[in-house]
């Protein structure tokens, strides 16, 4: 018989459209039970339905719950009833600003941890530690409230391809003061969610849409990359003076994507990146376009959801991505995003 309940975690302001969603897909079969800011259990209606591993794009992570636990103790008592295999331990905030955790925040996360790995260990529960993740890893999920007198909510998951390696889908990063814009985290946070942010990226090359005022660029010029940036606005002062600080390319086409001359592109960049603050329909035609001639290796595209009509069509969007981008393709809500989610493909 399955677990009765399942959890899923979500950023603030994104719990209606996680409901509606997990309501058109699984109508019937999940219905919301224990709701806080950024985070529902759904109770399983059916003795034999078995809910994907993966509930929703708008849900950074989701899993199995093991219900809310007063005391490590507890959490200990559950963790060896789960399995005999060994665990990874995932210690996270439920509450997250979007412009990334704060240290102070992750040290009393890393505190906690410590003493549930200390006392895991005393009771013969074996932790995974080794990297790479593997498929099917059994991660244990403890969600920390705002405050140390509040119970710890339990759950797991098993990893997947397309899951944060991340305990709660949260890379250690925030955004710096002296950037261009917060495009520069949700770049950043994608690289981290695919595992890119390991790739060694110096003097390959990277095609930016709507690169203005700089966020995405100036991070992968941080990286060493050659970025040729495509906007009709502004670029910011600091992307200028740092690519010719480091000897790195960039180029600005004042230029919308619609116009580009395609033959002039580069061909077979490392990176096409796209957050043009448009409508997903008007957007995606062109995206495709320049990726057809293209032909760029990997993609990280920025979907525009600003109304709650395009937000109950993502998944049509994402699906349409797959018809052009290559594979393997995935989506999820980064931590950094607002009403839009990423899509990375390559």
């Amino acid at each position: 018989m399955n677990a009765p309940f399942r959890f899923t975690t979500c950023r603030a302001g994104s719990e209606p459209v996680l409901k509606r969603d997990i309501a058109t897909h699984f109508a019937g079969e999940l219905t919301p039970a224990f709701m806080k800011p950024q985070f529902i259990t759904w109770k399983v209606r059916s003795p034999g339905f078995s809910p994907p591993r993966t509930l929703s794009t708008f849900a950074r992570v989701s899993g199995t719950s093991l219900g809310l636990c007063k005391t490590i103790a507890e959490v200990v008592d559950h963790a060896r009833k789960l399995t005999t295999k060994p665990v990874r331990l995932h210690v996270f905030p439920r509450l997250t600003n979007e412009d990334g955790v704060e240290a102070a925040e992750w040290q009393r996360m890393d505190a906690l941890a410590v003493e549930i790995t200390r006392e895991l260990q005393q009771a013969g529960v074996q932790l995974e530690t080794r990297l790479p993740y593997a498929h099917g890893d059994l991660i244990l999920d403890v969600i920390v409230g705002e405050t140390n007198a509040e119970p710890l909510f339990l759950g797991h998951h098993e990893h997947q391809n397309s899951s944060h390696t991340h305990p709660g889908g949260l890379p250690r990063i925030t955004l710096p003061k002296d950037v261009p814009s917060r495009a520069w985290l949700k770049l950043e946070q994608a690289l981290a969610w695919r595992g890119w942010d390991q790739l060694d990226l110096r003097g390959q090359t990277a095609l930016d849409l709507g690169c203005a005022p700089g966020g995405a660029t100036f991070a992968l010029l941080q990286r060493g990359m050659d970025v040729l940036g495509i906007d009709t606005g502004e670029m910011d002062e600091r992307v200028l003076q740092f690519a010719k600080a480091q000897g790195v390319r960039f180029d600005h086409w004042r230029t919308a994507a619609g116009r580009l001359n395609l033959t002039a592109l580069p061909q077979e960049p490392a990176l096409l990146l796209c957050d043009i603050n448009l409508a997903p329909p008007e957007v995606l035609p062109q995206v495709a376009r320049i990726q057809e001639a293209v032909q760029a290796r990997r993609l990280i595209l920025t979907i525009k959801l600003n109304t709650p009509a395009l937000e109950d069509r993502a998944h049509e969007f994402i699906d349409a991505i797959r018809d052009w981008a290559p594979a393997p393709v995935f989506a999820t809500q980064l931590a950094a995003n607002r009403r839009e989610i990423c899509v990375c493909a390559g």
